[in-house]
């Protein structure tokens, strides 16, 4: 897979954390807090964007298993994070540099659009709508649109399927082994974000491709049909 088949697919869904945002200071703020709140010690924003791929749950639960809790006060802390970060879920995220122009251009030549992640949906369109990104998108499909998440196939198919694609005709934009695998599992071709928070750990696979920036990709999207 290479940037320069990404206009050729009617159907693109994209990951959201580390894909076409940067959310980590705010979700590393909000889990901070958290801890705090409880009386226990903070985490390094590194085991955030290590676990992220999994929602805030995978957060909350790798923090407080790194401090050593059992499950019960790992439970409660997956609460609290999550209240800390509803409240607050854009303060300091940003947009990368080139996804407004890269989406503008891809819906100025007919492509579909949606967004597949591992975040609650309500969360997921409350961060697009407070960067200005929600309206590029026909569907999003969060960690609680169906019963999986990825790296299970289901949501991803879940996005296609609602905007009227076929795996085949799709392509799926993300940043982390989550998604080069749930990609894989829905025999949908995959472009990873190398800016993003998971790509090193990224097999290299024939249906996978690197892209280093947006800004870079800009090179691989026509800006007319």
């Amino acid at each position: 897979m290479t940037p320069g088949g990404l206009w050729q697919r009617s159907v693109i869904v994209f990951d959201l954390d580390g894909t076409l945002v940067d959310t980590l200071p705010d979700l590393h703020d909000a889990l901070t807090a958290a801890l705090d709140s409880l009386g226990l010690p903070s985490v390094t924003a590194d085991l955030v964007r290590q676990s992220l791929h999994d929602g805030l749950e995978g957060s909350a639960r790798a923090a407080g298993r790194a401090l050593g809790l059992d499950a019960t006060r790992i439970d409660g802390l997956v609460d609290v994070y999550r209240r800390y970060y509803e409240a607050v879920p854009v303060r300091r995220s940003a947009v990368y540099p080139g996804v407004d122009t890269v989406l503008a251009r891809l819906l100025a030549r007919g492509h579909r659009l949606g967004v597949c992640t591992n975040k609650a949906t309500a969360q997921a369109r409350q961060v697009l709508d407070a960067l200005g990104l929600l309206d590029a998108f026909g569907v999003v499909v969060g960690a609680d649109s169906c019963a999986q998440r990825k790296p299970d196939p289901r949501p991803l198919l879940l996005a296609i399927d609602a905007l009227g694609g076929v795996p085949s005709d799709a392509l799926l934009i993300g940043d982390s082994p989550v998604d080069a695998a749930c990609a894989q599992a829905a025999d949908v071709d995959c472009l990873i974000h190398a800016g993003g928070y998971g790509a090193g750990a990224v097999a290299p696979a024939v249906r996978v491709g690197w892209f280093a920036t947006f800004d870079a990709l800009l090179v691989a999207v026509p800006d007319r049909p």
